[in-house]
């Protein structure tokens, strides 16, 4: 559907006709990106009726986690598909800025970041630039980039980002209004901002400032569609209209938008296509190029059926969670295993699985630990992970669990947790006072173990019993040859090990 913006009441002799590809947050998903591939090269081939500019931007977490083999495909494909630029985003910066700039430096598309301010002595001063102007035809897009403001609580290792310095957002939207302010000193009056700031900062930035004309976001994993007023469709304080996108997440769908422009830049109509990746065919030139890098493939098991997963995996027990957890707990002897909800980006899917099926699911590689945890500990981990209970929707996400049950209500409240040993005898924990002194083998990754994503009472690196070398997609394919060499047919399903009651 086409909305018609009424921004100025003349009727405009001139039209300038913008077609946007944007994508975000695919979070190195990259069979996925294989399919995008072919859903960007129809981008490039489909004619419409009349002369049309043609962009193709990201706004952020394209990459994902230490590994630098996946990373190296998700930047060449942003190269291979045309990305002009991308906002960095802080899965961008799960390894350290060496790593970042050594995967970007020969990338012919731009890395956006007006909100950050490096240390001149870092490459990645140079590499990671406040904005740009891209040419079409004689028509300027101004092009502006933002980072996540809370960049530092989302990465595993902040020191690796030591010279890295971001600003609040109050800083931030004075800094962009100034931005757009040269760029229409320049002569640009169509100005695209690419952020990995959040929804609720984006609605800010929209009507907090003036000359901003599209918002093109990420970082919350909102699935925007459509235009409708007052939710993605909001007005700055000049009164033009600004309008806000994004794609959700874990490469499930990417965006077109198109616009029309009238003779100052302002939107006149706009339309908003959100296309889901499901049913797209995958590349064969990206999948060549990703086995190469990452190897082929090796089939490990068959999954013989697979629930869905919940509406919201980081407020409800999750069956995939589940399996995974209970991977991590068989392979390293632990007597418990917690998992961070939002650790999960694809699911089991009934049939042959493969290694690479695997890792999309699981693909963090964080490196993984066991830790004797105190009662207290785990109970207060428990605890905090129930704020995405209050506020749906916000991370960390609750806990998943291997070897232990528990009950929250929907206020965020822990009503009970118990411990259940390898022959399904419990042993109820303390919650009300629980104990320093009673400890539990558990296992994790280490980004947990680092006190990661608010969960401090966690860090726990310098009790560490064992790390080791394999992270949870290589205990995941272990698990499932066990239990296939067991003659153990493969079910992947909630038994409500983690109870949501009203």
């Amino acid at each position: 559907m086409v909305h018609s913006v009424s921004a100025n009441p003349i009727a405009a002799p001139k039209k300038t006709r913008t077609s946007i590809f944007y994508i975000n947050d695919l979070h190195g998903q990259t069979m996925k990106m294989e399919k995008i591939y072919n859903a960007s090269k129809a981008f490039d081939q489909f004619v419409p009726s009349a002369k049309t500019d043609k962009l193709k931007l990201s706004s952020g977490d394209i990459m994902l986690g230490e590994s630098t083999k996946p990373n190296i495909i998700a930047s060449k494909f942003l190269q291979m598909i045309g990305i002009t630029a991308t906002a960095v985003g802080n899965h961008e910066c799960d390894g350290d800025s060496k790593q970042l700039y050594e995967l970007t430096k020969d990338k012919n598309y731009k890395m956006l970041g007006l909100n950050v301010k490096i240390d001149e002595k870092n490459p990645m001063s140079k590499r990671i630039e406040k904005s740009y102007i891209e040419e079409k035809d004689g028509t300027k897009y101004g092009i502006i980039g933002l980072l996540p403001p809370d960049l530092f609580t989302r990465i595993a290792k902040p020191k690796d980002y030591a010279d890295f310095k971001v600003d609040d957002f109050d800083k931030t939207i004075q800094d962009v209004q100034e931005e757009v302010n040269k760029l229409q000193e320049q002569g640009v009056d169509k100005i695209i901002v690419v952020s990995h700031a959040g929804n609720s900062n984006e609605k800010r930035l929209a009507q907090e400032t003036s000359g901003i004309d599209v918002i093109l976001g990420g970082h919350s994993h909102e699935l925007i569609k459509d235009v409708k007023e007052g939710e993605n469709l909001l007005y700055g304080k000049d009164g033009n209209p600004v309008v806000i996108t994004q794609a959700g997440k874990d490469a499930d769908n990417i965006g077109v938008l198109n616009l029309e422009f009238d003779e100052k830049g302002v939107i006149t109509k706009v339309q908003n296509n959100v296309t889901p990746t499901k049913n797209m065919r995958r590349n064969l030139v990206m999948t060549y190029l990703s086995e190469k890098i990452l190897g082929k493939p090796e089939v490990v098991g068959k999954i013989k059926s697979a629930e869905a997963e919940p509406e919201n995996r980081i407020a409800q027990e999750n069956p995939h969670a589940d399996f995974v957890a209970d991977a991590m707990r068989d392979f390293t002897g632990a007597d418990m295993t917690i998992l961070g909800s939002a650790n999960l980006r694809n699911t089991f899917e009934p049939g042959d699985i493969n290694t690479r099926d695997i890792s999309s699911i699981v693909p963090f590689k964080n490196g993984m630990m066991v830790a004797p945890l105190s009662e207290k500990t785990i109970v207060e981990a428990l605890k905090f992970g129930a704020h995405s209970l209050v506020s749906p929707g916000t991370k960390p996400g609750i806990l998943q669990v291997s070897g232990m049950n528990y009950k929250m209500n929907k206020q965020g409240e822990l009503l009970s947790a118990e411990f259940v040993d390898r022959n399904g005898n419990k042993q109820a924990l303390n919650i009300e006072n629980p104990s320093e002194e009673k400890t539990f083998r558990v296992a994790m990754d280490t980004y947990y173990g680092n006190g990661r994503d608010g969960f401090t009472m966690l860090e726990s690196m310098d009790k560490a019993e064992k790390t080791y070398e394999e992270d949870k997609d290589k205990m995941v394919a272990a698990y499932i040859k066990k239990l296939t060499a067991e003659g153990k047919e493969i079910e992947v399903k909630a038994d409500n090990r983690i109870q949501i009651v009203d």
